[in-house]
């Protein structure tokens, strides 16, 4: 019997260093996470072709403490940028749900992996069990069992022809297009503080050009009354001259109050509460960007490889191939290995008799094949929804690229209008400043009018408004045109 005993304990011991190599081999595949963006404070940089989402870089450990606006700071537009990635909330919402989408693909990936189960069945039983009457005259007996059966259980699929590696794929898609979404929520926020930053430095130049008026009307108020107390100017006059100074005054508390809106609206972009208070650069003294180095259909191209929503189209498109794969699939059938090792300890006794004991290993191996014939049109269904869903989300890819090319055409327009229109409120500023001193020399002189003067003044208040404005106008513009093609925030572009 020792012999037995022997072989029993070595099948035991084999059996349960199966089981530890399959759990071992579960526990090294890797960790899902690892496909979401390392961090919610920067955008994912997206792969030169649209790839899954394998290729983004490994998690980091520990995610950077996000900082507190700093006061006494003097922040500029990359600084306002920087800040705004690492407090804004839409993108740390844009960072968990690529976060979940990678997670979504560990899921699929535990189904390649066999399923472990530790379980255990104890209990007493009592069983009358029939018997030929020749051996026992009652014709029955009765037997009492005691168990207790520690068992480990393995369920593997092994072959599903197509199943998982469409779910795999679709998965692996999805976190992509979490990822690229998350990247385009980086460029929206980058363009939105772009776009506010520059706002308020029109705002402020309009400020200033309210000041500066409000200088001239009075210079030109002084002249008026010079010639009064000589009796060279008449009341009418003095009277215009002080309603231009009062008209001034109003424009420039306008001014004040459209630069604190558009402050407030700067912080808001940010992330930053709007009673806040932040030091905020001046970019007057900014070169204007360069005019458009590209062609439009350049552009046009360079938009429909880099856009986040034209990449995101395109992951969707195979997402919902391979959804289509995976539905077709369910056609096919299934194997999957079933096995178990156990140990059997129990007890039997018969008709109220002595106990026999057994504490011994068992097992089993199976391999399960199966293969639905019919399921009323279930599957038929699933497949023509999944074949919709192709289409639907090619019909949405081709939409977006037809809105990117006019997107693209439209802020590219913008551009060379409003450097366009700067050089034109350049010139006329130059003009209106040399109109205006000359006409106040000549109404010193006496061989001018006021009325002359009057025009002269609001020429160049309007004129010096108006290269504020195309100064903005150019700046946004620059901004508008990286955004729509996808580059703002890359390297070299407005950072």
């Amino acid at each position: 019997m020792r012999p037995l005993r022997h072989r029993d304990a070595r099948g035991a011991r084999a059996a349960w260093r199966v089981a530890l190599a399959l759990a071992l081999q579960a526990c090294a595949t890797q960790d899902p996470i690892q496909l979401a963006p390392t961090t919610p404070l920067k955008p994912w940089p997206i792969p030169p072709t649209p790839m899954p989402a394998a290729q983004a870089p490994p998690r980091a450990l520990a995610e950077p403490v996000a900082p507190q606006p700093e006061v006494d700071r003097l922040y500029d537009l990359p600084a306002l940028i920087d800040l705004a990635q690492r407090i804004n909330p839409q993108t740390r919402d844009a960072w968990e749900r690529a976060r979940q989408a990678a997670l979504a693909v560990g899921l699929v990936d535990s189904t390649y992996l066999p399923q472990i189960s530790a379980e255990a069945l104890a209990g007493y039983q009592r069983t009358p069990l029939p018997i030929p009457s020749s051996l026992i005259p009652e014709g029955h007996f009765t037997a009492t069992t005691r168990e207790i059966l520690p068992t480990i259980a393995v369920k593997w699929l092994l072959f599903d022809f197509g199943r998982r590696d469409g779910a795999q794929k679709a998965a692996r898609e999805n976190s992509f297009v979490a990822n690229v979404a998350f990247t385009g929520e980086h460029q929206k926020l980058i363009y939105a503080v772009t776009r506010d930053y520059y706002a308020l430095g029109a705002a402020r130049g309009k400020r200033h050009a309210a000041q500066t008026a409000l200088k001239t009307s009075t210079l030109d108020g002084e002249a008026v009354d010079a010639k009064r107390e000589h009796g060279l100017a008449t009341v009418v006059d003095v009277a215009k001259a002080q309603r231009q100074v009062a008209q001034a005054q109003f424009n420039l508390a306008r001014a004040q109050g459209a630069e604190q809106k558009a402050y407030a609206a700067l912080l808001a972009s940010v992330g930053v509460a709007p009673t806040a208070k932040l030091r905020i650069s001046d970019e007057s003294e900014q070169p204007l960007p360069a005019p458009p180095a590209a062609t439009l259909d350049e552009y046009v191209t360079q938009a429909l490889e880099n856009r986040p929503d034209i990449l995101a189209g395109i992951g969707k498109v195979r997402a919902a191939q391979a959804a289509l794969e995976k539905e077709r699939a369910e056609h096919r059938p299934t194997i999957a290995m079933l096995a178990q090792g156990y140990q059997n300890i129990g007890a039997i006794s018969t008709n109220g008799g002595p106990y026999y004991s057994v504490n011994k290993p068992g097992g089993a191996v199976f391999f399960q094949f199966s293969w639905p014939l019919f399921d009323g049109g279930r599957r038929d269904r699933q497949v023509a929804i999944a074949q919709s869903e192709v289409e639907v989300a090619s019909g949405h890819l081709e939409r977006a690229r037809t809105e990117a090319t006019k997107e693209v055409v439209d802020a590219y327009s913008a551009l060379t209008t409003a450097l366009a229109a700067h050089a034109a409120a350049t010139e006329l500023t130059k003009a209106a400043r040399v109109a205006h001193a000359a006409g106040l020399d000549a109404y010193r002189q006496g061989v001018g009018t006021y009325t002359a003067l009057l025009d002269d003044e609001n020429v160049l208040v309007q004129a010096q408004t108006e290269l504020e404005d195309a100064r903005a106008s150019v700046l946004t513009a620059a901004a508008a045109l990286a955004f729509v093609t996808g580059a703002i925030g890359s390297s070299g572009q407005l950072r």
